[in-house]
């Protein structure tokens, strides 16, 4: 029986410290930006992006994410 649990537990260990939430939730969302730049090169220009994004926007359609607004204060690097 304490097999399983600690099993289980070093599952859900490994994915909240490896997983992309874990990120997310502490403020690092900078990752994609740098990781990707070629995918990410007209997001000041993307009209679809910064319906969502942008940061004299702050309401957007629904997302995972409803708190965080304004990629663009953050991303535009």
């Amino acid at each position: 029986m304490k097999q399983p649990v600690k099993f289980l537990l070093g599952i859900a260990g490994a994915m909240l410290i490896g997983g992309c939430a874990h990120t997310a939730y502490l403020g690092f969302h900078g990752k994609s930006v740098n990781a990707f730049p070629d995918i990410h090169a007209g997001v000041t220009r993307d009209v679809q992006c910064l319906e969502c994004h942008h940061p004299d926007h702050a309401q957007g359609p629904p997302t995972p994410h409803p708190d965080f607004t304004g990629c663009l204060n953050c991303h535009n690097d």
